[in-house]
C-alpha cells in the first residue's frame, strides 16, 4: 500500500488544473456560443492519451502564472482526443466523431491548438508544444484583435523587436 502511494501521489500532483479548460459535453455550437456571450475566444486542444508533449504543455505551459491569468480571462479551452469516437456537434450543428474533427483540421500529431473566433472562423492553427512565453503571445495576438489586421508571424517579427 505504500509503495502504490508513493507512486501514485507525485502523479497526482503532476495533474494540476487548467483554469481555462471548458466542461464541454462537445457540443462546439454551445460552447461557443457560451465563450461568445461571455467576451472570450474558443480554442480546441487536440490531444491523446500517452501524448508527452500534451503532458509537458498541461504541466508547464498552462501552469505559468501569466498564461493562467491571461487564458483565464480571454478563453475557453475544449480537448477533444484524436482517437475518440465520441460524438462532436460542431459549430454548423453537424455531428461527427471526435476523430473526424481532427481529420477535419488535418490533425497528424498532438497537441494541436485551433483557436476561433466569434463565429467560428479559424484564427490560428498551430501544431505541437508551445513553451509559455509564446502561448502568451498567441494568446496577446487573439485577445488584443491583432489576428485582424496581421498573420501571427508577422506579429511575432514586431512584437520581439
Amino acid at each position: 500500500m505504500v509503495v502504490l502511494f508513493i507512486f501514485i501521489f507525485p502523479l497526482v500532483l503532476l495533474s494540476q488544473e487548467v483554469p481555462f479548460k471548458k466542461l464541454s459535453f462537445l457540443n462546439l455550437r454551445e460552447d461557443l456560443e457560451e465563450t461568445r456571450s461571455e467576451g472570450k475566444y474558443l480554442f480546441i486542444m487536440f490531444e491523446q492519451e500517452g501524448c508527452p508533449f500534451c503532458d509537458k504543455m498541461r504541466r508547464i505551459t498552462f501552469q505559468h502564472p501569466q498564461v493562467k491569468k491571461f487564458f483565464t480571462k480571454y478563453f475557453y479551452m475544449v480537448e477533444i482526443d484524436i482517437k475518440s469516437s465520441n460524438p462532436v456537434v460542431y459549430f454548423d450543428g453537424r455531428e461527427m466523431t471526435e476523430k473526424e474533427l481532427a481529420h477535419k483540421f488535418r490533425v497528424r500529431a498532438t497537441p494541436h491548438f485551433v483557436f476561433f473566433d466569434e463565429n467560428g472562423n479559424v484564427i490560428l492553427s498551430m501544431p505541437g508544444y508551445i513553451p509559455p512565453e509564446e502561448f502568451l503571445l498567441i494568446g496577446k495576438f487573439i485577445a488584443e484583435g491583432h489576428y485582424k489586421k496581421m498573420s501571427f508571424y508577422k506579429f511575432k517579427k514586431m512584437y520581439k523587436k
